[in-house]
């Protein structure tokens, strides 16, 4: 596992800054970003890095199935660019 984690079902009008802060209960967080279509439309997911590994897996296992304001969120450990893991349309 990396030190990344996956954090699917945001809510619509959520700031990177929240984003931040919310997650970092759980350990130092290096990197936070939120994806966002061409358009500039919210895709309703975002990444989180930690310091280390240990950090990620006790945040994984804390936020997991929680909710932000009304949207019950899902993190996952986040997974390579093309790893052969990833589902595939």
């Amino acid at each position: 596992m990396s030190s990344r984690i996956i954090i699917k079902n945001l809510p619509k009008h959520y700031s990177e800054e929240r984003f931040r802060e919310h997650f970092s209960t759980k350990g130092e967080v290096t990197d936070a970003r939120l994806m966002y279509n061409a358009q500039g439309d919210f895709r309703r997911f975002g990444y989180i890095g930690y310091r280390t590994e240990k950090e990620a897996k006790a945040a994984l296992r804390y936020f997991n199935d929680t909710f932000i304001d009304t949207s019950k969120i899902v993190v996952e450990e986040a997974r390579p660019y093309g790893d052969a893991a990833l589902p595939r349309p």
